[in-house]
């Protein structure tokens, strides 16, 4: 969110756009290469959705022409996709990773959390708490 700020009072639009499309492509292509990669790693687990591995195939056959066409025309918006993508790298570990972080690190991890759902008036309901009338 902090890098898209950033790009947008810097750059225009068009060049953001192509920043989230690249990140999008690319985002779906490893999704359905992770979904295949399941499929015959565990076969036997419960789908809800089975359908013919002829329609994910040729839509990584797409994927990777859109992704290569991308990287060849215009390898600059590529790359600052890719580093906006791997903003993320740190954010995994801090949060996610790192199992016995410092109380100070929680407390941190818990302000920001409720100043960004104040921010964005968005809630969890509490358990046990009776709704106002």
């Amino acid at each position: 969110c902090l890098a898209t700020l950033i790009i947008m009072l810097v750059g225009d639009t068009y060049t953001l756009i192509n920043y989230v499309s690249f990140i999008n492509y690319l985002c779906y292509g490893v999704t359905i290469i992770g979904l295949m990669v399941l499929r015959w790693k565990k076969p036997k687990i419960f789908r809800p959705i089975k359908v013919n591995l002829l329609i994910p195939i040729t839509y990584l056959v797409f994927w990777a022409f859109l992704l290569i066409f991308s990287l060849y025309s215009e390898p600059i918006v590529c790359g600052v996709g890719l580093i906006i993508i791997l903003t993320g790298v740190p954010v995994f570990f801090l949060g996610v990773y790192w199992r016995n972080k410092p109380k100070c690190v929680n407390r941190l991890i818990e302000s920001m959390t409720c100043w960004g759902q104040k921010l964005c008036f968005v809630v969890y309901p509490q358990e046990g708490v009776a709704e106002e009338e």
